[in-house]
This record gives C-alpha cells, structure tokens and sequence, in this order.
C-alpha cells in the first residue's frame, strides 16, 4: 500500500509542475509586454501583481496600480526642439496630444533624460476608472472607464464613458514629430 501511495504522490507531483508551467507564462506578473512601432520604437510595460502580460502586446488591468514603463529608439527631438516625449494613461482620443484631461497619469521624459539609443525608464498608474480633468475636456468631473466593450462600437462605448486605454507615448509640449508617428507607441490595456 505505501508504494501505491508514492507513486501515486510522485505522478500528482508531476503533474502539478506541468500545469505550473503551462499556466505561469500567460499570468506573468513580472513578464513585459512590448509593442515596436514603424520607426523601430518600441515601448515595453510591466508591473506587479496589478497588470497580466502575456506576450501578446497587451496589458490586463487586474487591480490599480503603477507600471514600469521602459521606451528604446525613440527619438524626442521633434521639429529639432529636444522636449523629449509624453508617456500617458488613458485613450487616445482625438485631440490626445493636446487635451492632458484624458489621461488617469501622465509623465514628462525630457530628451537629456534619455540613454543612448533613445532610451528611458518611467513609471505610470493605470486604472480601471479615474476622473476626467474638467479643466481640459471641458465635461466636469465626467468619469472614464477603461472597461472597453469590444462588442459595441466606439460610439457606443464613449456614450457610456467607456474607452480603449492605452500606455501610450507621444511627442512632448503637442509639438508635431516628422513624421508624425515617430515617437508614438500604444501598449493597449485591458480590464
């Protein structure tokens, strides 16, 4: 009987560890998601136990909370002014480069900030739902929702306050990059 029980213990084992590592990659906490654009930036973000990745180029929410957030080969000279570039919370809307009142958070990377080859390292909160800022969208205190419907039209959601979110980049100060996407990347964040 006691050999019965070991081997029984020793299969149960080994089956245990064969589900942890078909499950492990796909709820990585510590696992980055990356996104490159056209222009060979590329934006890669991970976090604690508050975001999924999975390797698939998106971020799922779990909990609210801060990101880390890590750019390579961008750029941050646009028009030759050196002002760095925006890394944003929110949806890309749009007047996103423009209307700060979008985004949950934001941070400014300055262009003496970056590391050789375009490089920089940021940290960021995302939420499922924050407040608007009514100074800049012009809709007091109106609630966004990064709980996007993928069902409904965009139309549909937004009526219901309801947007797709993103980790997002873009030129600093709403100064146009040429081209314009240069220093643009968006890390999509589910919920």
């Amino acid at each position: 009987m006691a050999r019965i029980a070991r081997s029984f213990g020793i299969t149960l084992a080994a089956g245990v560890a064969a589900v942890g590592i078909a499950v492990l990659p796909a709820v990585s906490a510590s696992a980055a998601t990356a996104v490159t654009n056209d222009y060979g930036a590329s934006l890669s973000v991970s976090g604690p136990a508050s975001v999924v990745t999975d390797g698939s180029g998106s971020v799922h929410g779990v909990s609210n909370g801060t990101v880390t957030v890590t750019g390579d080969g961008f750029d941050g000279n646009a028009q030759g002014r050196g002002f760095g570039v925006y890394v944003v919370y929110g949806p890309k809307q749009a007047d996103y480069a423009t209307n700060s009142g979008w985004f949950a958070s934001a941070q400014w990377v300055s262009k003496s900030a970056f590391t050789a080859g375009g490089g920089f390292t940021t940290t960021i909160d995302i939420a499922k739902s924050y407040t608007a800022d009514p100074h800049h969208t012009g809709d007091a205190a109106s609630t966004v929702s990064c709980d996007y419907d993928t069902t409904k039209t965009a139309t549909s959601n937004a009526a219901l306050g309801q947007y797709e979110c993103f980790v997002q980049t873009f030129s600093a100060h709403g100064v146009a990059n040429d081209p314009a996407d240069l220093d643009e990347v968006q890390v999509p964040v589910t919920w």
